[in-house]
């Protein structure tokens, strides 16, 4: 039997700072998983103290090895005897043996908190998005920081994935004279069977009593959750007998950009007095966030930006319906079950909330486990890299 390509995972991240990171990883070793057993390949995921790694664990994916991650040897004469060695060969022996020597190809590499890899040969690139391109104002930097890596990556000839057609439209434009290998790689959201009966008890557990909307993303500027409370304004004036709540989960406490999004979201609650239309949920349980999902009239996704959406994707996983903000990348990942409308028209959106609360939608009910699998296949060739 032909020796199993190794593929070395990064997990460096908690549900707090960045919960899609973490559910990415997820959906990576859940695919791999829907592979025939030879096919599969072995999987050594470095990860870091804090990372949720019982959230892997769940899994059960048969070939895998959990290293946790330190970036020196913990005895003293190690240190020292490591940090010679570097000096005189230009070689870190503690990360060749301890690390390097595990995995045959390194994703996904990540220029800022993964540069104690720097150096490995065989790592692949995600460009999540090119937002800092986008909107550079969102940015105390105006995205200097972040557009100083992609320009590293893009000028180099290492392997990089998007995770679409539009990314790639974005890679052309910003960066026509690209040298890297780029590989387009959707993904897919593995979603654990959910329990119908369960939805009436995670309502409960959170006192949600009237129709509601779910919004589950992070709290970041370019995904808009404004556009919502505005529309809600809207809804409020024109239907003040209608009853209904918005729920948004994602940390209270992490920030991308100039600051804490959450402080502009419940300044304008306050401003609309809308205390009784919204519920900020923070940062749930990964059971009791789909059950919720499971459980709404219908998701909203505001986004004015995004690289490929896990949110629609998981829409498309619950057989949810979704009202989406209208654009390209959005109209590539999704035709069926959504409604779309201008992510900077807040009187579309209301008209689209009061559709679906008093007409719902009827929903086109798909298999999504062939993405799942077919996501497996696409990883497997993408991140196998030959020595």
């Amino acid at each position: 039997m032909a020796k199993r390509f190794t593929i070395g995972l990064n997990y460096f991240f908690d549900n707090q700072s960045n919960s899609g990171i973490v559910n990415y990883i997820y959906n990576i070793i859940a695919a791999l998983k829907t592979l025939d057993d030879d096919k599969k390949p072995n999987i050594v995921l470095f990860y870091a103290q804090n990372a949720p790694v019982d959230y892997l664990k769940k899994i059960e994916y048969p070939f895998i090895e959990y290293v946790l991650f330190r970036p020196y040897p913990r005895g003293y004469i190690l240190q020292k005897a490591n940090n010679l060695i570097r000096k005189v060969f230009k070689k870190d022996i503690y990360k060749q043996v301890r690390y390097y020597s595990k995995i045959d190809s390194l994703y996904p590499y990540f220029e800022l908190v993964d540069y104690h890899f720097a150096d490995f040969k065989r790592k692949i690139h995600w460009l999540v998005d090119f937002n800092n391109k986008v909107f550079p104002d969102h940015y105390v930097d105006k995205g200097e920081n972040m557009l100083k890596i992609q320009q590293k990556v893009t000028s180099s000839s290492d392997c990089v994935v998007l995770s679409s057609n539009s990314l790639l439209n974005e890679l052309k434009q910003y960066y026509p004279g690209y040298k890297c290998d780029v590989k387009i790689l959707p993904f897919a959201s593995s979603i654990s069977n959910l329990e119908e009966n369960d939805v009436f008890a995670v309502k409960e557990k959170y006192s949600v009593q009237h129709p509601y909307f779910m919004s589950p993303n992070q709290l970041w500027e370019h995904k808009n959750q404004s556009v919502i409370l505005d529309a809600l304004n809207i809804v409020k004036r024109n239907r003040p007998g209608l009853k209904l709540k918005v729920l948004f989960s994602g940390s209270l406490e992490v920030n991308r950009g100039k600051g804490l999004y959450i402080d502009i979201l419940l300044s304008k609650v306050k401003e609309y007095e809308l205390e009784d239309y919204v519920l900020f949920l923070g940062v749930v349980e990964r059971q009791d966030q789909l059950l919720l999902m499971m459980g709404a009239n219908a998701l909203i996704q505001p986004s004015l930006y995004e690289g490929w959406s896990t949110l629609v994707e998981e829409a498309k996983a619950l057989n949810k319906f979704i009202i989406l903000s209208d654009l390209p990348i959005h109209r590539e990942q999704i035709d069926k079950n959504v409604a779309f409308f201008n992510a900077i028209d807040a009187a579309e959106l209301a008209e689209k909330i009061i559709q679906q609360l008093q007409h719902p939608a009827s929903v086109t009910i798909t298999d999504y486990s062939r993405n799942v699998e077919n996501y497996g296949r696409d990883i497997l060739k993408a991140l196998t890299i030959n020595k």
